[in-house]
């Protein structure tokens, strides 16, 4: 879906805050950062929800919320309304628990303690590891390396993984991963689905004009179901 996340190629939000840039930036920038990764990541474990759902989640914040917050902010977000929408804890139990904690001091990011419960190292085991996503296909792939494909005009109101500024731009497929686990699936039936993902380019001047400054190929990730045949749509 298209939301405040989708930035990509989106003109009139100014410049990229140069304090971004430097190179000593803290791994976490306020002391509940790291908390709030650690949070998600174990109610992930624990399957309280899944990552397609909780990305789906950020993406259902409303526009201003989003972009006058920060990162882990939109993390914060997504994880209470999915934990209230699946049943574990309401807003009101939220809202009394912070009246009762008034304005606590957090203490700057623990240390890694000396022994680990099990389910720690699992989480780091995961953490450091990733998640792979490939699945077995069910169904051969409908494009190949060297075909011309274009990108479906989609605005769709659930979770996708397509950058809006991609819609209608012609590239070519340059590998196929395979079969991943679809995300819309995922976070909206919670299932694993099979679904062939490839790399696409795109030239520059194909998506930004032929006045763009610099001539260069993008390439994505996309799903098949977010290309249809060059020679089918022109």
């Amino acid at each position: 879906m298209h939301g405040p996340h989708d930035v990509g190629g989106r003109d009139g939000l100014g410049p990229v805050a140069p304090g971004f840039l430097e190179p000593d930036l803290p791994n976490w920038r306020y002391p509940f950062e790291g908390r709030m990764h650690a949070v998600t990541a174990m109610a992930i474990a624990r399957g309280a929800f899944n990552l397609d759902e909780q990305r789906h989640g950020i993406e259902l914040m409303p526009w201003a919320d989003y972009t006058d917050s920060t990162y882990y902010a939109h993390w914060l977000f997504s994880v209470e309304k999915l934990l209230h929408d699946k049943g574990f804890l309401t807003h009101e139990e939220v809202d009394a628990r912070m009246e009762e904690l008034g304005e606590p001091q957090m203490a700057e990011h623990p240390r890694k303690p000396a022994e680990l419960s099990p389910f720690a190292q699992q989480m780091i085991d995961v953490l450091w590891a990733g998640t792979p996503h490939d699945l077995p296909a069910q169904a051969p792939p409908r494009f190949a390396v060297g075909d011309e494909v274009v990108v479906k005009n989609l605005h769709d109101t659930g979770h996708n993984r397509l950058p809006g500024y991609l819609n209608r731009s012609r590239g070519v497929v340059t590998h196929h991963y395979g079969a991943h686990h679809d995300p819309a699936a995922s976070a909206h039936e919670q299932v694993e689905r099979p679904h062939h993902l490839y790399v696409v380019t795109f030239a520059a001047d194909e998506l930004w004009g032929e006045r763009t400054s610099e001539s260069f190929d993008l390439a994505a990730d996309l799903f098949e179901d977010y290309l249809e045949p060059l020679a089918v749509s022109v």
